[in-house]
């Protein structure tokens, strides 16, 4: 209980000494997270770490996360928001249901390979809030729900069956992975990265 007082003391005093000018420091303090975190590894990211790029005092994390979980948390959350648009921004540049499902798997794979670290974070347990129903969770369920729609939009009955969301997710997750472990190099197949390959695969006949 003492170590929490005196960091909110020195928060205060932070405060009078050195405030801080940016128009958004949540902001600034997740955005300088991701860049350790894609530029030195998880291992490398810490609430002073964070600080320090961000060019705040130690304490000024303290305001807006208790702690390093809140932390990542927040920058998972963040990446889902990201994935979503991704997708969506690719399926807006095609017309057609089917070809605007592809089109969201094509940028599923895209962001993966453009954001390694952070992707990893997303679907890592270190990335993820057991507690269901806060802001982390809901990100993840509105980036599925990308997926979802686009299933539907290809349905007879115009409902997205779960077994087929499933499966299609399986796929696009399945080649992210694969072409970021280094267990498949695209130009083995002929192909210049990994959003060539997963275009590739998901081509229909």
């Amino acid at each position: 209980m003492a170590g929490k007082t005196n960091v909110r003391a020195l928060a205060k005093s932070d405060e009078r000494e050195a405030p801080y000018h940016h128009g958004d420091l949540r902001d600034a303090l997740i955005q300088a997270a991701q860049e350790i975190l894609e530029a030195e590894g998880l291992a490398a990211l810490s609430l002073r770490g964070v600080a320090r790029r961000a060019g705040v005092s130690p304490a000024a994390p303290y305001h807006h996360f208790p702690d390093k979980q809140a932390l990542l948390d927040a920058v998972a959350e963040r990446g889902f928001d990201a994935l979503t648009a991704a997708m969506m921004t690719r399926m807006d540049k095609v017309s057609g249901d089917a070809a605007r499902l592809d089109a969201s798997g094509i940028g599923y794979v895209a962001f993966a390979v453009a954001n390694p670290a952070l992707f990893r974070l997303m679907f890592s347990t270190v990335g993820q809030n057991p507690a269901a129903g806060g802001p982390l969770d809901s990100a993840r369920q509105r980036a599925y729900a990308v997926l979802q729609e686009a299933v539907a939009a290809c349905s007879p009955d115009g409902k997205a069956d779960a077994a087929e969301c499933l499966r299609l997710w399986a796929l696009v997750h399945g080649i992210a992975k694969l072409v970021l472990e280094g267990c498949v190099r695209p130009a083995d197949f002929g192909l210049a990265d990994g959003e060539a390959l997963a275009a590739n695969l998901l081509r229909r006949p």
